[in-house]
């Protein structure tokens, strides 16, 4: 026996209906966009963070379009460093200190290296980056950096790290999103235009309101992101990344800071008064990344933005690496297959004395690719081409010649006679093309530019292995005169 059964809204008394099968009759809903609440859904939350810290767990939704895709993106590395290097690499970091000193040793920066105690105010110490970093629209700019503190924060002391607008000095940074530490604990700073807002000093847990410790001397990996409208501080203590706090847009202000690029800085002051002990403040590495991204770049040019374009690698001796010398020409030298008598650099001016046999090879240009050591960075040099224009410098005694260019790479000497054996390599040889030399060519005659465009096949040098451009002369050798070359390489750092 069946037992009918009238069903009714409790709210709007409405009975419900059944369909010619007798089963419950339920809407089909068609427009789900417009009619959320007739849909039935499981709503997708990623958890980021448990909420140890902050007492609130973290979830972030995952994000479609209107066009029914999943919003996923990637980060792109725009620097790192690792102080590995006994020296500064002035290439890519500028330091200042004042009373304070730097100090550079193989695996850290240290602020106030002499340990001082009592310093007056105004003392202070630091290093950032040449290059600036943007900070724009819905992409997320972090700063990882690795920091240990010596000792507990004395009175008047502050160290402070993320990024900035300003340069290192005794003051405040007036703009940019950072950590900042002093004797009361550790916190999180956005400066909008010298407007700070504070986390409030991060405690040990939701449940402990102390103070958050540091481990002395422990190195833990603090870690600022800076969106359009938020700033999160993380810190990982090799056991897991913990959020520490958040900072949401401040009522007011269009931006976290009114900046839209900032450097990567790490800085030790002292204000108030006199420091009111020693403490040390060291950086061992950091990483810049922008997420959100889908900008896609190659290697090579990852590795310029990183390294450095044109310029010495972390560990070697830094400046231009091009042989070109400031309001001075070159002194002109025969070149030889064995060394590199017309001097050394990737590019550069070069001036021959072509007095050089026909038939024999001749180094015109000569550089080799820093080797990696623990205090200097290794890194595979990428040519993409290389450009030669060459014009007659004083004129030429006789001769009459094509001169036959070379691009040699990949040995691991500089001459080239070196040998292929078990431990080392002989030279790789790529034709780049010709030029012709008349007979007692008069001087200021420019001769055929030789282009080599590699595109994309281009040339790998490894660490402690020579690039050279060569010149061999068929035809008839000059009793004397000189031939100027001004070499320029295209090239990057993997």
């Amino acid at each position: 026996m069946s037992m009918d059964n009238t069903i009714v809204g409790a709210v709007t008394g409405t009975g419900a209906d059944v369909n010619t099968y007798r089963s419950l009759e339920v809407v089909t809903e068609t427009d789900a966009w417009t009619n959320a609440a007739n849909v039935g859904a499981i709503r997708a939350f990623s958890e980021n963070d448990q909420g140890v810290i902050t007492g609130v767990a973290r979830l972030a939704s995952m994000e479609v379009d209107i066009d029914y895709r999943g919003r996923v993106s990637q980060d792109i590395q725009l620097d790192e460093y690792s102080y590995s290097a006994a020296a500064q690499y002035t290439g890519k970091h500028t330091s200042l200190a004042t009373t304070f000193t730097n100090g550079f040793v193989a695996g850290n920066f240290t602020s106030n290296s002499a340990n001082a105690s009592g310093s007056a105010a105004g003392s202070f110490s630091g290093i950032q980056t040449y290059a600036s970093f943007p900070a724009i629209g819905t992409h997320t700019l972090s700063f990882d950096q690795e920091v240990a503190f010596s000792a507990n924060c004395p009175t008047n002391n502050f160290v402070e790290f993320g990024g900035q607008t300003a340069t290192i000095s005794a003051a405040a940074p007036t703009d940019g999103v950072f950590f900042r530490l002093n004797s009361s604990g550790l916190q999180g700073i956005a400066s909008y235009n010298g407007a700070e807002t504070s986390t409030g000093i991060f405690p040990i847990s939701s449940s402990n309101a102390s103070p958050w410790q540091y481990t002395l001397n422990k190195r833990y990996q603090y870690i600022v992101y800076i969106g359009g409208v938020y700033a999160a501080f993380w810190m990982n203590d090799g056991t897991g990344a913990v959020l520490m706090g958040t900072i949401p847009l401040p009522a007011g202000q269009g931006r976290m800071c009114m900046s839209q690029s900032l450097r990567k800085f790490f800085q030790h002051r002292v204000t108030g008064g006199a420091s009111g002990g020693a403490l040390q403040a060291s950086e061992s590495g950091y990483s810049v990344r922008l997420g959100g991204s889908n900008i896609a770049t190659v290697m090579s040019t990852m590795g310029n933005r990183i390294y450095g374009s044109y310029q010495a690698l972390d560990g070697a001796t830094q400046g231009s690496l091009a042989n070109f010398a400031n309001s001075a020409n070159p002194t002109a030298a025969a070149p030889t297959n064995t060394t590199a008598a017309l001097g050394t650099g990737l590019g550069g001016q070069f001036w021959e004395t072509d007095t050089l046999a026909v038939t024999t090879d001749g180094i015109i240009q000569s550089f080799q690719v820093p080797t990696a050591t623990v205090n200097a960075r290794g890194a595979r040099l990428v040519v993409r081409g290389v450009k030669i224009q060459s014009f007659i410098q004083t004129a030429l005694t006789g001769g009459g010649y094509n001169a036959v260019w070379s691009l040699a790479f990949g040995h691991t000497a500089v001459s080239l006679a070196t040998a292929e054996g078990t431990a080392t390599k002989a030279p790789r040889r790529i034709p780049m093309g010709v030029q012709s030399v008349a007979s007692g060519a008069a001087a200021l005659t420019m001769l055929q530019d030789i282009w080599l465009d590699l595109g994309d096949a281009p040339v790998f040098v490894n660490p402690g292995e020579f690039v050279q451009c060569v010149k061999k002369k068929v035809g008839a050798a000059p009793t004397a005169g000189t031939v100027a070359h001004n070499i320029t390489f295209i090239y990057g750092w993997e």
